[in-house]
């Protein structure tokens, strides 16, 4: 037999092994995305050679409501190895920091004993050899510790303590007296540090200040602190300040930048001891640029106002003249280089997509460590070397290839009403066929300020490789108010949810009806959180959904604005003042005052415990729909807050989702 026929064979038996593995793939399943691994933290050690990273396994389905494990992994950074665990048990372990002359791995765990009465041990500072060996328990504070930084020469680590329940408290508590005293009693977290040589941890700081981020100075006598006056939520986001205090005392040496307050871009200083970077709220506290100051004192200086984009995390190069940073530009997120002297950006040729900024650099700034997802891979953790290419360090997820996944891409379309291009990402059926109009999910994202991006949509909160997965198109929009596009898109929503935004979605479906993709007759809209208020919305204001899926929902802005955790700022940054001064404009854009015009069905869901969007803007919705006669379900999820936490909860809300587009969309 000769080659060609040989070849020709070859060929055609390759054309039916694909065609019959094309046919094993099976729809993706609701327990399918919640048991997917979660890749985090990734950190490459100051010689480049190496990244640890945080593996978070899929939940055990014997113990429902108790957390996913997180164990730590390692990899060479030249992908010469495949990843093996590093530090792991039937613990917790994370926040993996290599010592700067890489010896060691510094790392929280709540392995340890519990301390006091406590049931459960909190995290504590551990230590171990980066060659081999136990770990070894550096701390045993009654409080949790949160963050960890080494300092420049190695010789200490930083790290903030939560404050612990005193002994007074747990009397009372036993005794009965366990009132909430509002706004009173906090328990903050606080700049510690801990001496390898003597093995001793101290506090630093010791006023009352909530520590959200710390970075030390390069000679070690000083740490530059993000900081909010209370642990409040509202606080935490819109009033943090960026001061500088000894490192020997906790006094605070300077305040460097109080107004506008800092965003959490994180605190970054420069390796000549310079220049503080970090994140800067525009003038009303809505959008955000990375700034920089000088750690002597100064003004502040915003970066790239102009840039049309969004900066999601920075780090210095060794020079300390430029930073590399982690772009979102539309639905696409890449690493930027930024010249401090110039303003200019540069691109480099190395995409990312995982909405987190999660990267770090090598000590000579060359080879970058970064998490990273495409269109039909969960995330995993990949490498980057200037003048190389892009490698690929791990493989945790094979089961995804046997799945029927979407396609994924990015499209524009024009508002109707004044020419705006607005940008999302449409997912299509594996089975797709052009032309021929399918069931359309409209689903928008939370925030509002956040986007939708071009990579893996399989989680609890996105459900667009699910839907797709079964027959549908779902349909990701970024309207005004979203990332991507510059600060200024950022604050085109501002006193005006579900008015020109709105009319960006909607605009964005006519589209999608033109082009003979979505079908007029069978078109559904869902959401979480700020995307559950646009749901709630858009029902009221037109009957052309035949289903919506009504998620964490802001539905009656002014109960929400005396509820919620983030109140007084949030809402009041947004429309202008306080709800008691502007009752109308609160009025105008909520749901509940238009609920009278809704006749699509409903499906509510809420988590019992949400903080951020109090149950009762759910109820409020849902008992609303059912005075009015308008087909409606809710579901109230027990212990959970504002991000589903329970395996079990997760399925069973993707579980609800799918039945219901299908129960009105397909039959």
């Amino acid at each position: 037999m000769n080659r060609r026929r040989i070849g020709l064979l070859m060929m055609v038996a390759g054309m039916l092994v694909g065609v019959a593995r094309a046919e094993e793939k099976r729809a993706v399943q609701p327990a399918d995305l919640i048991d997917i691994r979660g890749v985090s933290d990734v950190q490459i050690s100051p010689d480049g050679k190496r990244v640890a990273f945080v593996v978070t396994e899929p939940a055990d389905p014997a113990k429902p409501q108790q957390p996913r494990d997180t164990n730590i992994w390692a990899v060479p950074a030249d992908g010469s190895e495949p990843a093996r665990l590093f530090a792991g048990g039937p613990k917790n372990d994370s926040s993996p920091r290599w010592s700067p002359d890489g010896r060691y791995l510094a790392f929280l765990s709540n392995r340890a004993q519990p301390v006091g009465e406590e049931k459960e041990a909190k995290n504590q500072l551990f230590l171990m050899r980066t060659d081999g060996g136990e770990a070894e328990q550096l701390t045993t504070l009654k409080g949790e510790v949160l963050a960890i930084r080494w300092s420049p020469d190695g010789k200490m680590i930083a790290f903030t303590v939560r404050d612990p329940v005193t002994d007074d408290e747990q009397k009372k508590k036993k005794e009965g007296f366990d009132e909430v005293y509002v706004d009173h009693d906090y328990k903050f977290a606080r700049l510690w540090t801990f001496s390898l040589a003597d093995r001793k941890a101290e506090q630093v700081t010791k006023q009352d200040l909530e520590v959200a981020d710390f970075a030390w100075s390069p000679d070690g006598s000083e740490l530059a602190l993000r900081a909010s006056p209370t642990p409040r939520s509202d606080d935490l986001y819109w009033s943090c300040s960026l001061i500088v205090v000894r490192r020997l005392t906790g006094e605070i040496l300077r305040t460097l930048a109080a107004k506008p307050p800092l965003s959490d871009t994180g605190l970054r200083w420069s390796p000549d001891g310079k220049t503080i970077a970090f994140g800067q709220y525009t003038p009303s506290v809505i959008g955000d640029w990375p700034a920089v100051v000088s750690a002597a004192g100064g003004d502040a200086r915003p970066l790239l106002k102009d840039y049309p984009g969004t900066i999601r995390r920075v780090e210095w190069e060794p020079d300390s003249t430029r930073l590399v940073a982690e772009s979102n530009e539309r639905t696409r997120d890449h690493f930027v280089r930024i010249d401090l002297t110039t303003g200019a950006v540069t691109q480099l040729p190395v995409e990312t997509a995982l909405p987190g900024g999660d990267f770090t650099l090598s000590s000579d700034g060359r080879t970058i460590a970064y998490a990273y997802e495409t269109e039909d891979t969960p995330p995993e953790v990949w490498a980057f070397t200037l003048g190389g290419t892009p490698r690929r360090l791990t493989h945790l997820h094979p089961q995804v290839a046997g799945w029927r996944l979407g396609e994924i891409k990015e499209i524009s379309w024009k508002n109707r009403k004044d020419g705006q291009t607005i940008y999302g990402v449409l997912v299509t059926p594996p089975d797709y066929k052009p032309s021929q109009p399918y069931p359309t999910s409209v689903e928008v994202h939370g925030g509002p300020e956040w986007a939708w991006w071009s990579g893996w949509l399989g989680s609890w909160h996105e459900w667009a490789q699910l839907l797709a997965s079964h027959g549908y198109v779902v349909f990701l929009p970024n309207p005004r108010g979203s990332t991507g596009r510059g600060w200024q898109f950022v604050e085109a929503n501002r006193d005006d949810w579900g008015g020109m935004d709105f009319q960006d979605i909607m605009s964005g479906v006519d589209y999608l009806i033109e082009q003979k993709i979505a079908d007029p007759d069978r078109l559904g809209i869902g959401g979480w959180s700020y995307g559950g208020f646009m749901t709630s919305w858009a029902v009221t204001q037109t009957n052309r959904f035949k289903a919506a899926v009504v998620g964490a929902a802001v539905t009656n802005l002014f109960s929400f604005d005396g509820t919620t955790d983030i109140t007084p700022k949030f809402l009041r940054n947004y429309f202008l003042d306080i709800p008691f001064r502007r009752r109308a404009a609160y009025d105008n854009h909520s749901a509940m005052t238009f609920l009278q015009n809704c006749k699509t069905p409903s499906l509510v869901l809420h988590g019992e415990a949400d903080e951020r969007v109090p149950t009762s803007q759910g109820w409020e919705f849902y008992n609303g729909l059912k005075m009015l006669g308008v087909p409606a379900e809710m579901v109230a999820y027990p212990r959970e807050h504002h991000g589903f936490k329970e395996r079990a909860h997760q399925i069973d809300l993707l579980t609800r989702i799918l039945a219901w587009y299908d129960k009105y969309l397909k039959n």
